[in-house]
């Protein structure tokens, strides 16, 4: 629930300095994982580590895993690890080294996972559980200290890269009884806590996980009666513990056991008793149906719920506002007004009559494509998109919105992209409205067949994404051109790109690759719409590949000409900063994600109520994985 400004108005100008590190400062940490790989002391260069580096450890080339990340290497950090937990007494400088050495273990498992190499030991992995337990019992492990709690969410958070959550799932349980309504302020401190959530999501299908359940029903009774006593905080920016509390509990119903099913399934019915649909807390309600509608259906006919008539109530309800556009598109939201809409509607068609300039499709669509209207489902916010989009329209919502195609071969197929606003003010503020927009033109014009029939030979991924990139961007994306000097990709990975692969290098390296394609070789852009508008996907993997082999060394020199827009080494001393004309508004309890050039600035302010007596903000985040 988001507050409004329903008093006299003071604002808060909030300009967020966003001073990246400089090379300076990399040289200064030494512990990229070029570095570690030079290093003669592993766990001390680890130890020292600054959090600059986590990104270059997690996206290490799999090289690295007959190096630092071999088994004989993290074998001996276990016992460094062990060794750093003894002698934990709550210190920050200790926190960090704990911190540091949990991200950097991590980071090799999902390295290794990434690679589809060989998996690690049994029997190391089941030492790094018996380390995190030693620390979860241990009397500072879950102190609130900045450090104090980076470290517990690494070392808890490893328990589901190392898949041993039953060896875990004892003390993480017990940690449960920590939470109250003080502990709850902190946050981040919250979403250590949620790790075992997190964990018992990547154990789905984990036999071990389901006969440890087997044995340990009780665990159930506990998270059921943790969410009852716990209901105060749904109402707080903790909600979403409880949440993930039932939610969890109910994909235990896919688990093999009777009775670890049935205990499941006797929550679920409960919880739909307690917070029906149309009630405050819906989306709990909602949570239990998605999982009982994939693991246990014929549970949820017996309670009488007709799966798609409550998907048209709470549509109605959540997306009330019809909007109908001159072009294609077709406008529901939860918030905007009709001249908020007409104005979306405008963006739209102005986007549609760029793209058809930009690739010469001649307004002519691809064959067997029945998609002549688009709906635009627009949220008011993050947190009702993330409560209600994937019950609505069976989407992922760890983004920033997304195109649904459907089969555009099919008569009544409802193309649809799904979206939501990062502020409610009179600006329409709709993130990704012009990116996904163009999903659903390049699909209609230039891609035949469905996604799936898009991506079955590979090379494509740079284009869908590297494009709808470009038709937002054109020559403005500066967070694409910032990536250039900290280490250039060749044209021929950046056309290998799949949807694995890191959003660097999805969307901004994608857009890299389709602009220069256009300025300097517009001709084989042709070439290769002739070959997706048939269908042809089999020959345009073949193309891109060539194409890459062929401006691999045109595109390296090119990519050097972006250089002077970025400088290496920015004075700290002396900020460039380039503030953007608006200032944008927030609302209490909202969350945005800030990126910009180092030492950049963007501006914000908030309505504060007369008289209040504490404001906070937290600004949190680095530049490494995060798994939910």
């Amino acid at each position: 629930v988001y507050s409004q400004p329903l008093f006299r108005r003071h604002r808060i100008a909030i300009a967020c300095l966003l001073a990246g590190l400089s090379h300076t400062t990399y040289a200064q940490a030494a512990c990229d994982i070029q570095d570690l790989q030079q290093t003669r002391d592993l766990p001390a260069q680890i130890a020292a580590a600054d959090e600059s580096c986590y990104s270059s450890w997690f996206y290490a080339p799999a090289g690295t895993l007959e190096t630092v990340y071999s088994e004989a290497t993290l074998s001996h950090l276990q016992t460094v690890l062990d060794a750093e937990i003894t002698r934990y007494t709550g210190e920050a400088e200790q926190a960090q080294r704990l911190e540091n050495y949990g991200e950097f273990i991590r980071a090799a498992y999902y390295v290794r996972y990434n690679a589809e190499s060989e998996p690690y030991s049994q029997a190391l992995s089941q030492r790094f559980a018996q380390s995190i337990n030693r620390f979860l019992l241990h009397p500072h492990a879950f102190d609130q200290g900045r450090e104090q709690v980076a470290a517990m969410k690494s070392l808890s958070l490893m328990v589901d890269n190392i898949k041993q959550l039953p060896l875990t799932m004892d003390a993480m349980m017990s940690a449960l009884r920590l939470f109250n309504q003080e502990t709850a302020k902190n946050t981040q401190w919250v979403d250590g806590l949620n790790n075992l959530f997190r964990s018992m999501s990547g154990h789905v299908g984990n036999a071990e996980f389901y006969r440890y359940l087997a044995a340990n029903t009780q665990h159930i009774d506990t998270l059921h009666q943790f969410a009852i006593e716990n209901e105060w905080a749904l109402n707080t920016d903790a909600a979403f513990l409880v949440y993930n509390a039932l939610r969890e509990t109910g994909r235990l119903l896919v688990s093999p056991d009777a009775v670890t099913k049935q205990k499941a399934l006797r929550v679920m019915e409960q919880t739909l008793v307690r917070y029906p649909l149309g009630s405050q807390h819906d989306k709990i309600w909602l949570a239990a149906v998605d999982m009982m509608r994939y693991y246990a259906p014929e549970a949820l006919q017996a309670q009488g719920i007709d799966f798609e008539v409550a998907k048209q109530e709470l549509a109605a309800r959540i997306l009330p506002n019809r909007y109908e556009c001159q072009g294609p598109a077709i406008i529901r939201s939860q918030d905007l007004s009709d001249r908020q809409a007409a104005r979306a509607c405008d963006v739209l068609n102005a986007k549609e009559e760029d793209f058809h300039q930009v690739v010469n499709s001649g307004y002519v669509p691809v064959a067997d494509d029945n998609t002549e209207r688009v709906e635009v489902a627009v949220f008011a916010n993050n947190d009702s998109y993330v409560n209600y989009s994937a019950f609505l329209f069976n989407n992922t919502t760890d983004n920033g919105g997304q195109y649904l195609e459907g089969n555009p071969a099919e008569a009544n197929n409802q193309a649809r992209f799904v979206a939501y606003r990062y502020a409610n003010g009179d600006d329409l503020s709709i993130l990704n409205l012009e990116h996904e927009y163009t999903h659903y033109l390049d699909a209609r014009f230039n891609q035949y067949g469905t996604f799936s029939d898009n991506l079955a030979h590979g090379h494509i991924v740079w284009w869908l994404e590297g494009f709808a990139e470009y038709m937002h961007y054109k020559q403005g994306y500066q967070a694409a051109i910032e990536l250039i000097p900290q280490g250039k990709m060749s044209l021929s990975d950046v056309m290998a790109t799949t949807y694995s692969h890191d959003s660097n290098r999805i969307y901004r390296w994608g857009y890299l690759a389709v602009r220069f394609m256009m300025e300097k070789h517009p001709q084989d852009v042709e070439s290769l719409l002739v070959l997706s508008r048939p269908g042809q996907f089999a020959q345009w993997a073949q193309t891109v590949k060539n194409l890459g082999e062929q401006y691999n060394a045109e595109f390296a020199v090119w990519l050097d000409t972006f250089k002077a827009e970025t400088p290496e080494n920015p004075d700290p001393s002396e900020p460039e900063t380039k503030p953007e004309e608006a200032v944008t508004a927030l609302t209490a309890n909202q969350s945005v994600t800030l990126s910009g050039q180092a030492y950049s600035e963007h501006l914000f302010y908030i309505d504060v109520p007369e008289h209040s007596r504490e404001f906070q903000v937290t600004i949190s985040g680095d530049a490494t994985p995060i798994f939910t």
